[in-house]
């Protein structure tokens, strides 16, 4: 797996945990954003890239600071770097 992929993979698992913890369905989330479901599906499953002002968003609705998404996000790479599979 490349970095991309990898740092794709990884913003999609915290994208859901937070999701998950806060109780909220993948609709949910999308209309909070002014997106789709199927938009917040391919995040979580690191099959596609948020933008910058997604990542905003995203970290507004699910109450987190981005800068603490964007660690949340790193220590998840660094954790999947480290042979700890993000998928497990």
């Amino acid at each position: 797996m490349n970095e991309v992929q990898g740092l794709s993979k990884a913003f999609g698992k915290v994208i859901a945990e937070l999701r998950a913890k806060r109780g909220i369905s993948q609709e949910q989330l999308a209309e909070a954003i002014g997106s789709t479901n199927v938009y917040i599906s391919l995040l979580e499953s690191g099959r596609r890239k948020p933008s910058l002002n997604a990542t905003i968003l995203l970290a507004q609705s699910l109450e987190i600071q981005p800068d603490k998404l964007t660690e949340q996000v790193i220590t998840m790479l660094k954790q999947s770097e480290a042979g700890n599979d993000v998928d497990g």
